[in-house]
């Protein structure tokens, strides 16, 4: 009997708060906005547990036969990474000034060309952050946070607060993990460099959109 070895699927989020995706019309790697429920059409199979540097397995929903070049997921500050193709020494990036395409030509990764990777667990939390009515959330001095928006430098916005999502990977797992009419106390970090603050988040017992992939 073969014994497999384990494996972590992924996702990614780019410097623009959309998400890596593919286009099957075309057959090509794109990005899209996030939504919640939806997995885009783009994921990577990894090794696990997750190490970088390391050889993504790119692997489509949709199949189709354009096949991807050989690339080599390289690691960047705070949980973030950068696509590098070796045989062009290019670095994939996403092209928000030509639509939603994405393509190979970069030859540094500053920000479009960076990655935040987001396990399922993280998806689930990040969609129900975002969906309107699935969360209280609670700060410390019982301040009530509004809801969030996804904005530039993969971030979410609570009014005019800014939350860097590759600060919170840990923090967007255990949302993820708060079943329906439970509450729990989760660390947020706002800031680069500035310890975490105690948020109280609360998940509401009301019917909420249910994702349908997640």
């Amino acid at each position: 009997m073969t014994e497999t070895s384990p494996t972590l699927r992924l996702w990614f989020m780019g410097w623009y708060g959309e998400m890596l995706d593919h286009d099957p019309l075309k057959d090509a790697v794109t990005h899209t906005p996030f939504q919640p429920g939806r997995l885009p059409g783009l994921s990577a199979v990894v090794a696990a547990p997750f190490r970088l540097p390391c050889q993504p397995f790119m692997e489509k929903r949709v199949s189709m036969p354009r096949a991807f070049p050989e690339m080599e997921m390289q690691e960047l500050p705070h949980n973030r990474v950068a696509f590098f193709v070796p045989r062009t020494r290019t670095y994939l990036r996403m092209t928000p000034h030509q639509g939603s395409s994405a393509d190979y030509l970069a030859s540094t990764p500053l920000g479009w060309e960076t990655f935040l990777p987001l396990t399922l667990e993280m998806l689930r939390g990040l969609s129900l952050l975002v969906t309107p009515n699935a969360l209280k959330l609670e700060d410390d001095t019982s301040e009530h946070l509004p809801s969030p928006t996804i904005h530039e430098q993969i971030t979410l916005q609570f009014g005019e607060r800014n939350l860097p999502l590759f600060l919170n990977t840990d923090a967007l797992t255990r949302i993820g993990q708060i079943m329906p009419g439970t509450s729990a106390s989760i660390e947020l970090t706002w800031q680069i460099d500035t310890a975490p603050t105690p948020v109280t988040v609360h998940h509401q017992t009301a019917p909420t959109p249910a994702p349908e992939t997640l």
